[in-house]
């Protein structure tokens, strides 16, 4: 059994030369705090796993990615909170692209992801293990500075 994150990434191309060699990589991980900081979060010097790649991308255009993040729940150390069990998804991203003058340009980032309950006037809620299998429909994701 694993746990699985679908995504949607939509890259935009704004500066006025195109892209090339573009290379979306990321991963989920789950947060613990067993793990240093350096394990956790995404890092434009630390490659991640290939997720979709692009030849080009011309000045002013967009694309759209779509894929799945799966983690095996054995890779999942819970957090512990009395007799609940508990996930924070880490969702780490990083997307490397050429200028046509060949300057490297890489961009990394990390998001919590959680249950929405912000509509209700909460914050990202993580998800609870021992409950067993879940379908969450209500995601949302905030940047790990």
């Amino acid at each position: 059994m694993a746990t699985t994150l679908a995504y949607r990434i939509s890259l935009s191309n704004r500066t006025g030369q195109p892209l090339s060699a573009l290379a979306i990589e990321g991963d989920m991980i789950a947060a613990h705090a067993s793990l240093p900081p350096d394990q956790q979060i995404a890092s434009a010097a630390q490659p991640l796993a290939l997720c979709h790649a692009l030849v080009e991308l011309a000045p002013g255009e967009s694309a759209d990615f779509v894929g799945e993040f799966r983690l095996p729940l054995t890779a999942i150390t819970p957090i512990r909170s009395g007799d609940a069990a508990w996930f924070v998804p880490l969702a780490r991203l990083r997307i490397a692209a050429s200028t046509a003058a060949g300057t490297p340009l890489v961009v990394a980032q990390t998001f919590v992801v959680g249950e929405d309950l912000r509509a209700a006037g909460g914050t990202l809620k993580p998800f609870r293990l021992d409950l067993g299998p879940r379908t969450y429909s209500q995601l949302g994701q905030r940047a790990v500075n």
